[in-house]
């Protein structure tokens, strides 16, 4: 471990009033043997607090456990989770996720190597018993999904993948470097601090905004590794639970999700509703407002932003065209309604591929292996690690230690 550092790897996770949830996230990462890994945890519970609780009766070095009576909004939150890391690396998960205990390796696998920034693609999934979705019921409850992994390491332009996501509108993570669900190294948050006056997180979406500033500071490339060394979790009530049933909406004054947001600015440029595509923009745009260098405004794309909204939200094209003529009073060749009508059929015609795709594999799985089914992530954990131990021998992968 480098000087300073007092684990190498450091799981940060920020939680409010879901302890029904975090105590078996918890107990999920610290079960994993070894003194090379911190559980840092951030709680503003106002209700009964078990979290509290429990935390007060364990006896464990690696756990450090902050309880705070002040509300937060989400990003103030993970804001403060993320100042009690200790670690070398730092990995952001939800209340409702876990890690793989192959995390150690591939943290010791990447300080070997002098990479800064490693980052998985989502092949690990676990839903909890309560998830239900719009279009399968409660079909993923309780079930662990593993996908084909070949553990290939990958080496990706920042500024690639910056532009390509800024001109989507900065629509999801995915192929972004990531510190939730990635792990990123402690000098790379230090220098988006230092160059953010001392803030990492901005907006409504705290995993949009670190990967957007990891972009712009984290230098030239970051790794991507095809393998699931951390497993995402779905639960009822939260973000992706509310998503899943197509009632992640709301409106920006009465929402829960942004109810403790104290002066929330929202630019007139994004359409003023409460969805999925709306936080990840909002979060873009105010992470770009709040960068040093301006000139990524120049290519953010508004245009696709607006068309996602208007082909997923339809009855809310009152916000979205009056975010569309306000940016119109900014650049006018930039949001024409000619582009507004090109990103719109691009946008119907990816869902008419993805929707035909899908029904290549209808069952809910999508092709991807069931490995169990568990009552929470704590049992999830175990079983993933048990079904990755099997398939890294035929692997044979030289930074996992078998």
């Amino acid at each position: 471990m480098s000087v300073g550092s007092k684990f190498l790897v450091s799981v940060v996770v920020a939680t409010h009033n879901r302890s029904k949830y975090a105590i078996d996230c918890l107990r999920s990462v610290l079960e994993i043997a070894g003194s090379d890994l911190q559980v840092a945890v951030h709680d503003t519970s106002n209700d009964s607090c078990e979290l509290k609780n429990w935390a007060a009766g364990l006896d464990d070095a690696r756990l450090k456990y902050v309880h705070s009576n002040e509300r937060l909004s989400m990003t103030e939150n993970h804001e403060k989770a993320l100042k009690l890391a200790d670690g070398e690396y730092i990995c952001l998960i939800g209340d409702d996720d876990s890690v793989s205990k192959r995390i150690v390796d591939v943290a010791k696998f990447a300080q070997a190597n002098d990479i800064k920034i490693i980052t998985p693609p989502v092949k690990a999934t676990y839903y909890w018993p309560d998830f239900r979705t719009k279009f399968y019921g409660d079909k993923h409850a309780g079930k662990v999904y593993l996908d084909n992994f070949s553990g290939e390491v990958t080496y990706i332009n920042l500024s690639d993948r910056l532009n390509l996501s800024l001109a989507q509108a900065c629509q999801g993570t995915d192929r972004l470097p990531k510190l939730y669900h990635g792990l990123v190294h402690k000098t790379v948050i230090e220098k988006i601090r230092q160059v953010n006056n001392g803030v990492l997180l901005y907006g409504t979406s705290p995993d949009i905004s670190a990967s957007l500033s990891i972009c712009l500071v984290g230098g030239d490339n970051y790794c991507m590794i095809d393998f699931p060394f951390t497993i995402p979790g779905g639960s009822a009530g939260s973000n992706s639970g509310r998503s899943a049933l197509g009632k992640h909406k709301g409106d920006l004054k009465t929402d829960p999700h942004l109810a403790p947001f104290k002066n929330l600015v929202w630019a007139d440029e994004i359409p003023k509703f409460f969805s999925v595509e709306t936080v990840w923009a909002h979060a873009a745009w105010e992470t770009l407002r709040n960068s040093p260098s301006q000139n990524e405004f120049n290519r953010f794309g508004l245009s696709r932003l607006y068309a996602q909204c208007l082909f997923n939200h339809w009855d809310s094209r009152r916000y979205i065209f009056q975010a569309w003529n306000a940016s119109r009073e900014v650049n006018k060749a930039k949001s024409s309604m000619f582009e507004l009508s090109t990103e719109f059929l691009t946008v119907a015609s990816n869902h008419i591929f993805s929707r035909i795709k899908r029904l290549a594999n209808p069952s809910p799985s999508n092709g991807r292996e069931v490995v169990s089914t568990a009552p929470t992530v704590y049992e999830a954990r175990k079983n993933l690690d048990d079904n990755l131990d099997i398939k890294l021998k035929a692997l044979n992968l030289p930074y996992i230690n078998l």
